[in-house]
């Protein structure tokens, strides 16, 4: 193994409260929050170490542990290949989410073709069921334990770094993958110095078509490099990226990160409500070495995510061209090839991963069809209660023209006689016209029409003469057009499920 490579066989964490164990760059227990104590990994052996995996795989030794699980170091008993295998924790298997988060895990890593992201090369189950996957084995060290071992890291250097990082980041995105826990325990870095990068460790990743496994409302991730909407449960998209990497970028010119705090909570309060301090006013030093490239860091740890890059490559180009005007950076990588390389067969089957474009047009073409909709339905409403009056009115007049033509009421009744000052006439009920969207008819249709049922009935003889008609005009109705055929239908819901 590299002299490099990182050994955690007896230096770990320990968690106070649950009990579970991590690598020596943890702080917080995902689990609970609680801090996490030093604490030695036991004598006895792992009982996976010296035996078979799948006839393939021999378990040689452990790496370290993670929230998620082991790793091991392995070599396929074919090939002699060193390689690193992963399996699920054992209390955690026993939950078939987490289960699947694992193995979600291991798909979205091999979703994505880039040298600055690690490679997966095979995965599947343990006889007790817990699920594994393998990939490279790592020779070197991780950016935490670089930056442990020596603090800030030249400006020249931590600009080099932060462009690598996005150029895999967004080849991630590319393929429709947020990692959401990006910190310096997943940048492992190859060789003596800073030598190649590789991403890992996609469990917290979000997938497009996954969402099951990382609603909104649940927080994941570590709290030091959270963004303001991550920690307040909020929905997550590649932005998330965007504000972690400005947080490494970041520690890697100061040494610190912008937010402290005691517990899990105090962290991520700071997050979601506190302006960080720029670099050069945290340390002094700084001040006139860093020209532009505080800027970018500053731009990237907007609490909005608008305002931050609006994807990896602009966060990328800009560090880059903050350090081109003085020669003291590589440019920003040209795009590779590598990242079109279709899904291994298997995976490509039962993934469809769109990109972070296509998850746009197809959001903003919901949207449209939403509007478009409760327009619609709003015009459908004001019509429906337009015809519903001009009924109404009709109805009022058939029944007013009825009871003046026909008075059956006081001819039959002997004995009531209603006085001539109060009786109702048809004249009295008609002279204001009702509202309609149709044209009014002429007054000499309209008297016609009005006196014709009174000229027509007998009038009783101790009834007073009606008024003569009105001469307002009442309003011209059609029968009411049927609109059932004229409903624009917005067809099935596309994103309706």
């Amino acid at each position: 193994m590299h002299k490099h490579t990182l050994d955690l066989r007896h230096l770990i964490r320990q968690c106070p409260e649950c009990a579970r164990r991590f690598s020596p760059d943890a702080v917080f227990c995902p689990f609970d929050g609680a801090k996490l104590e030093d604490a030695q990994r036991p004598d006895a052996e792992d009982p996976l170490v010296g035996q078979t995996i799948d006839a393939r795989y021999t378990i040689e030794s452990v790496l370290g542990e993670g929230g998620m699980g082991t790793v091991y170091r392995a070599k396929h008993v074919a090939l002699g290949r060193a390689l690193a295998l992963k399996v699920l924790r054992f209390d955690l298997a026993q939950e078939a989410d987490l289960a699947a988060r694992f193995l979600q895990e291991a798909q979205a890593t091999a979703a994505i073709k880039h040298p600055n992201v690690v490679a997966i090369t095979d995965f599947g189950r343990l006889p007790d069921q817990r699920p594994y996957f393998v990939m490279e084995l790592l020779a070197g060290r991780t950016l935490a334990a670089l930056l442990k071992a020596g603090g800030a890291l030249p400006p020249r250097d931590a600009a080099r770094l932060a462009i690598a990082i996005a150029d895999g980041l967004e080849a991630a995105h590319a393929a429709g993958v947020v990692h959401r826990d990006m910190k310096p325990e997943n940048v492992f870095l190859i060789g003596a110095g800073i030598g190649e990068v590789r991403i890992v460790d996609f469990g917290a990743a979000m997938m497009a078509g996954a969402t099951r496994l990382t609603k909104a409302g649940i927080v994941f991730g570590t709290p030091h490099y959270m963004s303001p909407e991550q920690a307040a449960g909020k929905t997550v998209d590649h932005r998330a990226d965007v504000y972690a990497l400005g947080i490494m970028l970041y520690e890697m010119l100061t040494g610190r990160v912008p937010f402290e705090g005691d517990t899990y909570m105090g962290v991520l309060t700071q997050h979601m409500f506190v302006a960080p301090k720029p670099p050069s006013e945290l340390v002094p030093e700084l001040s006139g070495k860093l020209g532009a490239l505080e800027s970018v860091v500053m731009r990237a740890l907007e609490k909005e995510p608008s305002a931050r890059f609006a994807t990896m490559r602009e966060f990328g180009e800009a560090t880059a061209t903050a350090f081109e005007a003085r020669g003291a950076t590589p440019s920003w990588p040209a795009p590779s090839s590598a990242r079109k390389t279709p899904l291994p067969r298997g995976i490509a089957d039962d993934l469809e991963l769109p990109t972070m474009g296509e998850i746009r047009e197809r959001l903003s073409a919901h949207d449209g069809l939403e509007r478009r909709s409760r327009a619609r339905a709003f015009v459908y409403a004001v019509v429906g209660v337009s015809i519903a009056l001009i009924c109404a009115g009709v109805g009022v007049r058939v029944y007013s023209a009825n009871n003046a033509a026909h008075p059956s009421a006081s001819a039959t009744a002997p004995t009531a006689t209603v006085p001539t000052a109060t009786a109702p006439t048809a004249s009295a009920i008609t002279t204001q016209p009702l509202p309609s969207t149709e044209p009014a008819a002429s007054a000499s249709t309209a008297q016609s029409a009005t006196s014709a049922p009174a000229s027509a009935a007998s009038v009783p003889s101790n009834a007073r003469a009606p008024h003569p008609p009105s001469t307002h005009a009442p309003p011209h109705v059609d029968h009411p057009r049927d609109h059932t055929g004229t409903v624009d239908s917005l067809g099935p819901d596309p994103f309706s499920r």
